[in-house]
């Protein structure tokens, strides 16, 4: 019995590790809110925290600006597509999501760091495992000039 779950225990003891590590892309870029509909989809209760943080505020999906980890440009296929984390902007609040990501090319076979072979064969992104938090604080994350671009709150 022990041993069939010798597959089990090796597949979630290595799963962490096909986990990329987006802060290594070191690019932010501005998305919005609906960019992240895909993601958001993937949990009811984050939709349901959204929809009340916009209603408190008597905000529109549109009027939230988010920033993401941004593949620069040598990505071939990747280029300029955003992954968590994100942070996005609803006025008096912030929301911070984490996710997993995964990066695979066409067959499946995943990448865990940046090299050439990954910038030049990775095609497709996974984000799962989401967790969120909402602050009243600005994310210490956001690079400077992306907190310039946001300008001052008044």
């Amino acid at each position: 019995m022990s041993l069939r779950l010798v597959p089990l225990a090796l597949l979630f003891g290595t799963s962490s590790a096909l986990a990329f590590d987006t802060s290594k892309l070191g690019q932010w870029g501005s998305l919005f809110l609906d960019d992240l509909t895909p993601v958001i989809a993937k949990s009811d209760r984050l939709q349901q925290e959204i929809n009340e943080v916009l209603s408190q505020g008597n905000k529109k999906r549109e009027d939230v600006t988010c920033f993401g980890m941004r593949f620069p440009g040598q990505w071939k296929t990747l280029g300029g597509y955003r992954v968590s984390p994100y942070t996005c902007d609803f006025g008096a609040m912030w929301l911070q999501i984490h996710a997993s990501v995964r990066i695979t090319d066409r067959r499946g076979q995943p990448f865990e760091t940046i090299t050439t072979k990954a910038m030049n064969n990775a095609t497709n992104v996974s984000e799962t495992n989401l967790n969120w938090k909402w602050t009243t604080e600005f994310p210490p994350e956001v690079p400077i000039e992306m907190r310039e671009w946001i300008g001052p709150r008044g």
